[in-house]
């Protein structure tokens, strides 16, 4: 066998343009109603439930309170980063880079090759939508973990 074909994950960096940020709030405030629509339908099967289970139980009435409140509290929290999240993306000033994620990618790796500029990596500069320059990062020898051997033992 004379190459590999490895995965890897590719960065994605977006370039802050108005669209971008317009973008970015309207999958925030998406998000933000779709977590308003949780609470409100938890909300209003928790009361019935609970309803329910006091007539039939009072211990298991509180209990289930507790987790009831705990959930809220849950789901509250996630209202709040959201609502943080809009803040930042206010902050954000057009014409610098945002990390957005990574994507799958591959890499063939053959002999011959420097296994540590393959493994480094490759970085998507993204500008509303297109891709407008392809990154190599770069890693040094003493960047890369390699895999500990591992000592097998009898009977494996």
């Amino acid at each position: 066998m004379e190459s590999l074909r490895l995965h890897q994950d590719v960065g994605l960096i977006f370039i802050v343009t108005e669209e971008l940020k317009a973008r970015l709030l309207d999958e925030l405030n998406a998000a933000m109603e779709e977590v308003q629509r949780q609470i409100d339908q938890f909300d209003f099967r928790a009361r019935h439930a609970l309803a329910e289970l006091q007539r039939a139980d009072l211990n298991r009435a509180m209990a289930a309170r507790q987790q009831i409140d705990a959930e809220k509290r849950r789901l509250e929290a996630i209202k709040v980063e959201l609502q943080n999240r809009r803040g930042e993306i206010d902050a954000l000033e057009l014409g610098t880079e945002y990390p957005r994620g990574t994507i799958e990618g591959q890499v063939d790796v053959a002999v011959g090759d420097n296994l540590f500029e393959k493994l480094a990596g490759h970085q998507l500069i993204v500008k509303d939508g297109v891709v407008v320059e392809i990154r190599q990062q770069v890693m040094k020898p003493e960047d890369v973990i390699l895999p500990q051997p591992r000592i097998l033992q009898q009977g494996e």
